[in-house]
């Protein structure tokens, strides 16, 4: 049976955000990744809170939602989605808010160790930035050939690869 150490290490391999890195910084990576539970209804992080971490879902449901006069509920993402990329390289507040819907288990790295792994192995950042870039380039292809046409007025928002 494989330890958990090596299970984390092939999950974070199949991160898209990692793709193209050395060994030696997934290795890194893996170390200084920790895995954390959180209860059904538990908050991981409120919405305008700046939160230094990004999360790998393992286990468990998660719903985003948006506060305000009304709770809104975005989407939800579960098992295998990765939640929380930038604010490993800035420190943003949170634009929604992330809660638990069943017990949720995920792997958790702060930006004060990515920003160590970076001094490390400096290619590494650029890597990740371009594998960020390229998620939100085919997210905003998907949504233009997804709505364009059905809700134009949702495109007066867009133009994130423009940037």
């Amino acid at each position: 049976m494989p330890s958990e150490y090596q299970t984390n290490l092939e999950l974070l391999f199949g991160l898209p955000i990692f793709a193209g890195l050395p060994i030696e910084a997934m290795k890194l990576f893996t170390f200084l990744c920790s895995r954390e539970s959180f209860k059904p209804g538990e908050v991981i992080f409120h919405q305008h809170e700046i939160d230094p971490h990004a999360y790998f879902i393992l286990e468990g449901r998660v719903r985003v939602i948006l506060e305000g006069d009304l709770e809104a509920v975005v989407c939800e993402f579960g098992p295998g989605d990765f939640i929380g990329g930038l604010s490993l390289f800035w420190e943003a507040r949170r634009l929604f808010t992330l809660r638990a819907e069943s017990r949720v288990v995920c792997l958790m790295l702060s930006r004060e160790k990515f920003q160590k792994i970076l001094e490390q192995f400096p290619s590494a950042g650029s890597v990740i930035f371009q594998n960020i870039a390229k998620r939100i380039y085919y997210w905003e292809q998907g949504f233009l050939s997804q709505y364009a046409c059905k809700f134009p007025i949702c495109l007066t928002g867009l133009g994130v690869t423009l940037m």
